[in-house]
């Protein structure tokens, strides 16, 4: 077997390797998915809450598929081929298949450093044990070595305490009395005139035509004194209404969580989705009429849309993408989305889907290369896994992965939370650093950090 491939490998899955994987499902009862998330959370791995649709927690850890590199997405896709039950006996016919969920660093090397070690420039885990909900269904999976006799026992026990929790539970949405609130903190100072360097020098790039849009992103830092709930922060984003994915992703301790907004690509068979969703306004400042008439917003949400439709048009017989914007209403914001959908004319992986998108005008800028090369030197705190693509896949290839934005890193009495904004022509350092603000309201406020 091959040795070099084992190693970027946890141990769970060596063993698996050895033996198989088994894959159990069952019919388990309908419960709120944040409460099965908080039963589990000594050893969660995923949250996953999309705006419609099939919702998942998972926890343990049956397989890790872990790589680094620039060639991140290839290597992936090519590792999770040992990770799948080969068994699959047990699996009730209208069960979910298993998924890998995880994603991957905004830029190799963006993870590197503390506080993201963890998490690398691409991490995905098959979770032992999986809650599935979608709609009136649920179901239990369990998946394990096919030589581990613990497993049978340890689905058992899971059911028993989901049936426990459906009896005890005090409504379908399993709400918190109170809103979570962080305990007594400090927030590092912002740099804001490293903030205003940072644009001017975009501006003047800009003006000498080297790109034209860039994405600028600021990091607040705070530091708490007893560690953070990540139960807590996620059941206050319930609070972002719209059509937001909900997610949390876990290592060892830390956990990245956020309600993003923004799709990257979704791929079903042969369909394919993206949306392009650029262009902001609060609505405090205006209204979403406003926003559709401004000429700086159009503009940036054009190079969106663009980069999107030259991305997939070479791979679709067809594909269909509206010329004009429509609204996206959020908790808090307006934003410009058009969303595009083809039909691939071969076979893709999402994963390889995900390569071709990933950055996209809306977090990185255009040209993406030249744009990239002035995020990666400026930007005085690495991103991590904010703006990079998380989500899931399947053997099949097919996946969901969104956009980490409106999110966060919890990482014991430490919180990291970033956001960004683009710079074109025509914009202006303070309003773009207020954009930044605003959009880390939704963790700050899901910390009980701002009201309102």
């Amino acid at each position: 077997m091959n040795g070099s491939l084992l190693d970027d490998f946890e141990l769970p899955l060596t063993a698996a390797l050895r033996d198989g994987l088994r894959l159990t499902s069952i019919a388990a009862p309908v419960l709120a998915l944040d409460a099965v998330h908080r039963l589990w959370q000594s050893r969660a791995v995923v949250l996953w809450h999309p705006p419609a649709g099939l919702r998942a927690v998972g926890a343990g850890v049956a397989a890790t598929v872990r790589v680094d590199g620039a060639a991140r997405f290839a290597r992936a896709r090519g590792l999770s081929r040992r990770a799948w039950p080969s068994d699959t006996s047990g699996h009730e016919a209208h069960a979910p298949p298993p998924r890998l969920w995880g994603g991957f660093a905004f830029a190799p090397g963006a993870a590197a450093l503390a506080p993201w070690t963890a998490f690398g420039d691409g991490s995905f885990v098959l979770p032992r044990l999986t809650y599935w909900l979608d709609g009136p269904r649920a179901w239990l999976q369990a998946v394990g070595p096919a030589a581990d006799d613990t497993l049978a026992r340890e689905l058992a026990a899971a059911l028993a305490q989901l049936v426990q929790l459906a009896a005890t539970a005090a409504d379908a949405e399993d709400a918190a009395d109170e809103p979570y609130r962080a305990p007594p903190g400090t927030q590092a100072p912002l740099d804001a005139a490293a903030w205003h360097r940072q644009v001017e020098d975009i501006l003047r790039a800009i003006g000498d035509a080297r790109v034209r849009k860039v994405v600028a992103a600021s990091c607040a830092e705070l530091s708490f004194g007893q560690a953070l709930s990540v139960a807590g922060v996620l059941d206050n984003l319930h609070s972002e209404t719209g059509p937001v994915w909900r997610f949390a992703m876990s290592r060892q301790g830390s956990t990245f969580l956020g309600a993003s907004p923004e799709m990257l690509v979704r791929r079903r068979g042969d369909v394919v989705q993206s949306e392009a969703l650029a262009g902001t306004l609060a609505k405090a400042l205006g209204s979403g009429t406003d926003l559709l008439a401004s000429a700086k917003d159009l503009r940036e949400h054009a190079f969106v849309r663009d980069g999107i439709v030259q991305a997939l048009a070479p791979l679709c017989g067809a594909l269909d993408a509206p010329r004009a914007p429509m609204l996206r209403e959020l908790s808090r914001l307006y934003h410009l989305a058009t969303p595009i959908e083809g039909r691939l004319a071969r076979p893709l992986h999402v994963l390889e889907l995900c390569e071709l998108l990933h950055p996209t005008p809306a977090t990185c800028g255009t040209p993406r290369a030249d744009a990239l090369r002035m995020i990666v030197g400026a930007e005085a705190r690495p991103r991590g896994w904010y703006a990079g693509p998380v989500g899931w896949f399947d053997a099949a290839g097919d996946g969901e992965f969104i956009v980490a934005l409106r999110c966060g890193l919890l990482a014991g009495r430490h919180a990291y939370v970033h956001a960004g904004a683009g710079i074109v022509e025509g914009s202006q350092a303070d309003k773009e650093l207020a954009e930044t603000q605003l959009k880390q309201g939704v963790l700050l406020r899901a910390l009980g950090l701002v009201h309102g």
